[in-house]
C-alpha cells in the first residue's frame, strides 16, 4: 500500500489538490501495479516562510 506526501506551497486551491491527488494516484498505480485505492496521497501546504534555499528562508527568495 503506497503512501505518498507531497509538500507544495501553500495557497493551491481545492480543484488544484484535487488534480494532483488523482494524478499521482494514476502514476503510482500504474508503477507499483497496484489498484488506485491502495493508494494514498497525503498534501501539505507549506508556507514559503517555513522552507530555506541556499542559507536563506524561500520567502525572500525572488527565483
Amino acid at each position: 500500500m503506497p503512501l505518498i506526501t507531497v509538500d507544495w506551497w501553500q495557497g493551491n486551491d481545492r480543484g488544484r489538490r484535487a488534480e494532483l491527488v488523482a494524478e499521482v494516484t494514476k502514476t503510482v498505480s500504474r508503477v507499483a501495479g497496484c489498484p488506485d485505492e491502495a493508494v494514498t496521497v497525503i498534501v501539505r501546504d507549506v508556507d514559503p516562510a517555513f522552507w530555506g534555499k541556499g542559507g536563506r528562508l524561500s520567502d525572500t527568495l525572488t527565483d
